[in-house]
């Protein structure tokens, strides 16, 4: 019996060292299990906050294209706005009506036209302007007719000075110079 209790002990000191080595393996793998979760997480958090970052960046540059986009279309509304008052102030020079056409007319040219020049009118101009200068007594001759909604253009005989003073002219000088005044007036 000695061989028995002997082997009995053996027996008992394997399954002790049997239980040891399962509950240190089961610690181990508890521990690799909780490192790698632990990993895993990191990861994912990581993962997270690249996805995040990427999808903020992605939403602001959205918002600034669509930023870009609507002050493109609202420029291009301005334009469109401002232009078309500039249609209705050209419509209203072309209807104004002949003593107001004819005040303008005579003080462009007691202002800017010396003896001796040429001055082009239009056509439908050439009355009133002629009967202009025989009241203002200037020596002008009439050489030509311009294409434009009212004005002159004066030239001296040498051709060295030329003063465009049509109606064209003025409103498109006027536009560019007051372009950004009338706009601010519009659009604040």
């Amino acid at each position: 019996m000695p061989l028995d209790a002997l082997l009995e002990e053996i027996r008992r000191k394997g399954e002790e060292e049997i239980k040891k080595i399962e509950i240190e393996t089961k610690k181990e793998v508890e521990k690799i299990i909780s490192d790698a979760r632990a990993e895993a997480e990191l990861i994912l958090k990581k993962a997270r906050e690249e996805a995040e970052k990427e999808g903020e960046a992605l939403r602001r540059q959205e918002i600034s294209s669509l930023n870009l986009e609507l002050k493109r279309i609202i420029l291009s509304k301005q334009k469109e706005i401002t232009d078309e008052v500039f249609k209705k102030l050209r419509q209203k020079i072309a209807e104004m009506d002949e003593k107001t056409r004819e005040k303008i007319l005579e003080s462009l040219i007691k202002r800017n036209a010396k003896d001796g020049m040429l001055i082009y009118v239009r056509k439908e101009d050439e009355a009133i302007v002629k009967n202009i200068i025989k009241k203002a007594r200037i020596n002008l001759k009439i050489a030509g007719n311009i294409s434009a909604l009212g004005g002159i253009l004066l030239e001296e005989q040498n051709g060295e000075v030329r003063i465009n003073l049509t109606f064209d002219e003025m409103l498109l000088q006027l536009y560019e110079k007051k372009l950004s005044e009338v706009s601010k007036v519009l659009f604040g």
